[in-house]
């Protein structure tokens, strides 16, 4: 992850809140609830402060073009 890495600490130095859009979600073997954990941890790592860590997430699948707030991608 060492390109989110670099975009999340630039992101959290400007004070921005990031939204967060996990993609390939649609493959088989995808794990978003443990994606979200990473990407958590690093906001913690990188010092987000309360209001980054309450952080909007989009689950997406490129390949289908679609998008949502659900970790499903059969719904």
């Amino acid at each position: 992850m060492p390109q989110t890495r670099f975009v999340l600490k630039k992101a959290l130095e400007a004070g921005v809140k990031p939204i967060v859009v996990i993609n390939k979600i649609d493959r088989p073997g995808a794990r978003p609830k443990e994606v979200l954990d990473e990407v958590l941890e690093l906001f913690i790592e990188l010092g987000a402060s309360d209001e980054q860590l309450d952080f909007p997430v989009v689950y997406a699948s490129a390949l289908n073009g679609t998008s949502s707030y659900d970790s499903d991608p059969a719904k």
